[in-house]
């Protein structure tokens, strides 16, 4: 298993998305400041989210990666871009997911069977 986290592009400097009951609201930060909250459909603030990250098939702009290195290391995370504080946040590249920076270190070696 392989991953890859992107970073947000700039000048946006964070999100927030709550997910539901009835719609999804994506709350958004350019230069630190509250710039807006948008309301959208249930379920699709994800796929709106992603709008805002740097993502490059061939993993340039990869801020983060986590790969399982079997069972004597577990997981093993990468930061790529040494800037990103713990509460950055990065999108999984492959399921969507809005994640910190600080919830994919705390990655790091689970799985570790020695």
């Amino acid at each position: 298993m392989s991953t890859a986290y992107y970073r947000l592009r700039a000048p946006i400097t964070s999100l927030r998305l709550e997910e539901g009951p009835g719609h999804d609201r994506l709350h958004i930060w350019e230069h630190h400041a509250l710039a807006g909250e948008l309301v959208l459909s249930l379920g699709s603030g994800r796929e709106v989210a992603r709008f805002f990250f740097e993502t490059n098939a061939d993993d340039v702009h990869c801020a983060i990666h986590a790969y399982a290195g079997g069972p004597s290391e577990g997981m093993i995370v990468t930061v790529n871009d040494l800037t990103l504080r713990d509460s950055a946040v990065v999108l999984d590249g492959d399921t969507d997911e809005v994640l910190t920076v600080g919830e994919v270190k705390a990655f790091a070696g689970l799985g570790r069977t020695t």
